[in-house]
């Protein structure tokens, strides 16, 4: 793998990374792992601990509403973004929260920011610790599911989600296909699209010339257009973008959609952790339903 701290999107945090991952290797007290029981702590949470398995480096898991006060810690905050928030340290630990920063580069040299998740960030910071670890070679894809989950792609193009999917897609982590070309999709995630049609697309897909393809994909997606929902950035990632890991039947968005369902079929806490698990041991999500 790649150093993903060395991208532009990192600049801003990355000495305060390296030097607390050298803290957590040369640490004498186990490491607290430590988030609110969300979908974005769970995410946040499972790189670091593949990190720390694979390093042999003693931790606990903690999925709770207050940070840590004792030993070493790592802190997953899902605090509001501001073009101040960076990462702060206190005397035993780091708080990750989101932080806005630099993305890209305009062609007229014009600055596009966006949005740095705590769970890309957790996936930097775990590289550090243990950069040949297996389990976080498997799960190098999940780097980008806290720029999904949040709702700068809603709005507008979220620059630092395009810089770190192209890092990706260019060290070979993941590949970014049609939806067409993705074996099992959550339905879910296209409710203004005719999923009969979608099937007939798909199985006529590898006879059907380039013209032929950009009329079906078209037509796809009309329907979104006119109910003007999911945005435009949104509907390009669900339609033309799909983000598929090494050897994965599901998109990255199918299976998130799958681990937002865990919390309605278990309490918080438990819903986070099987997420975590699920992560750490397959580098995947499995939807609850048969």
């Amino acid at each position: 793998m790649r150093e993903l701290l060395r991208e532009a999107a990192y600049l801003e945090i990355s000495e305060l990374l390296e030097r607390y991952a050298h803290n957590i290797i040369n640490s004498t007290s186990r490491v607290i792992l430590s988030s609110a029981p969300t979908l974005s702590g769970a995410l946040s949470i499972a790189p670091l601990e593949a990190a720390l398995i694979d390093s042999s480096i003693q931790y606990c898991r903690r999925f709770t509403s207050s940070p840590p006060t004792s030993e070493a810690f790592v802190w997953f905050s899902e605090n509001s973004i501001s073009d101040s928030e960076i990462p702060t340290r206190g005397n035993n630990g780091i708080i990750l929260s989101p932080v806005v920063v630099e993305g890209l580069i305009g062609h007229r040299g014009d600055s596009r920011k966006g949005p740095l998740s705590p769970v890309a960030q957790s996936h930097a910071l775990a590289q550090q610790i243990s950069p040949s670890s297996k389990r976080l070679r498997k799960m190098r894809p999940w780097a980008l599911s806290g720029n999904w989950n949040d709702s700068a792609l809603d709005t507008a193009y979220d620059p630092v989600f395009s810089a770190i999917r192209d890092f990706l897609e260019s060290e070979g982590s993941i590949s970014v296909v049609p939806l067409t070309e993705v074996d099992r999709i959550e339905s879910k995630n296209y409710r203004w699209m005719d999923i009969d049609e979608y099937q007939r697309i798909r199985e006529m897909w590898p006879e059907m010339a380039l013209g032929e393809r950009e009329e079906a994909m078209s037509g796809l997606a009309l329907p979104s257009l006119l109910q003007n929902t999911p945005s435009t950035p949104r509907l390009e990632c669900l339609l033309w973008q799909c983000i598929m890991g090494i050897g994965w039947k599901s998109d990255l968005a199918s299976q998130l959609s799958w681990a937002i369902d865990y919390w309605k079929s278990y309490e918080p806490r438990e819903a986070a952790s099987r997420v975590a698990d699920s992560l750490i041991t397959s580098g995947q999500i499995n939807s609850l339903k048969p």
